[in-house]
């Protein structure tokens, strides 16, 4: 990966979704990796170390809530943002986010221009 690039790890079962958000960023000019189940996306986290994590809230083998849960308690990634996605959107969710200390929280489909946004700002840029 390029020096100074923001990379950003995309953590979603839907593998179209992933390749999609993934094209999209990198033309955004961010560095992206990608995981599909929760699992993978706590490997990948540690051994990458990305600048941003966009979760899936439900997701095989550990969904987003427990894979924050998770990565907040490694030293490795505890620092790291996370804005969640999901397909379900509800005041429960919502608050679980906020209380985990997401970043962010969109419903698919979401806007692309408030979505890049708030990665922008997540990431400082």
């Amino acid at each position: 990966m390029e020096e100074g690039k923001k990379l950003i790890l995309v953590a979603d079962d839907d593998k179209d979704l992933v390749m999609a958000l993934s094209i999209r960023l990198r033309a955004a000019g961010y560095g992206v990796v990608g995981a599909h189940d929760g699992e993978e996306a706590y490997s990948v986290a540690q051994e990458n170390k990305p600048d941003l994590i966009i979760l899936d809230v439900r997701m095989p083998a550990g969904g987003g809530f427990s894979s924050i849960d998770r990565m907040k308690h490694s030293l490795t990634t505890r620092n790291i943002p996370v804005i969640f996605l999901t397909a379900f959107d509800d005041d429960d969710m919502r608050e679980e986010a906020v209380r985990l200390g997401a970043a962010g929280f969109f419903r698919k489909p979401f806007d692309d221009d408030d979505f890049m946004a708030a990665i922008s700002k997540v990431l400082g840029i």
